[in-house]
C-alpha cells in the first residue's frame, strides 16, 4: 500500500477547493447564480443557491478533492458542523473555515 503525501495548505489554497468545487456543482446542478463565487457568496440557508441535495453532493466533493489535494479525510457534515450556532456551509467563506479547522496541524 502506497501511503499518499499529506499537504499543508493555507485559507486561500482551501477557498480556491471550495470556488472550484462550488463552480463544478453549480454546472451540474445548472445553478447559475453559483456560475461567479467569492468568499462572500451565500450557499446555503436562507440567501443561499444550494438545496439539500446539492448541499450533500457539494459536501462529498469536498471530502473527495480535500483528499485527492491534500491527502488529508476529513468529515464535514459532523457533530460540530450539526451543532453549530452559524452553519459552517453559510457561504464560502465559513465553508472554508470548516475545511481548515478539520484539517491536522
Amino acid at each position: 500500500m502506497i501511503l499518499k503525501e499529506t499537504i499543508m495548505a493555507n485559507f486561500d489554497d482551501i477557498e480556491a477547493l471550495v470556488i472550484k468545487a462550488v463552480q463544478l456543482l453549480a454546472d451540474d446542478f445548472e445553478l447559475d447564480t453559483l456560475k461567479e463565487v467569492d468568499s462572500e457568496t451565500p450557499l446555503f440557508g436562507d440567501s443561499g443557491a444550494l438545496d439539500s441535495m446539492a448541499l450533500v453532493n457539494l459536501i462529498a466533493d469536498l471530502e473527495d478533492v480535500v483528499m485527492d489535494e491534500l491527502g488529508h479525510s476529513i468529515a464535514l457534515a459532523d457533530e460540530k458542523a450539526m451543532s453549530a450556532k452559524r452553519s459552517p456551509f453559510a457561504d464560502v467563506k465559513t465553508l472554508t473555515q470548516a475545511i481548515l479547522e478539520r484539517l491536522p496541524e
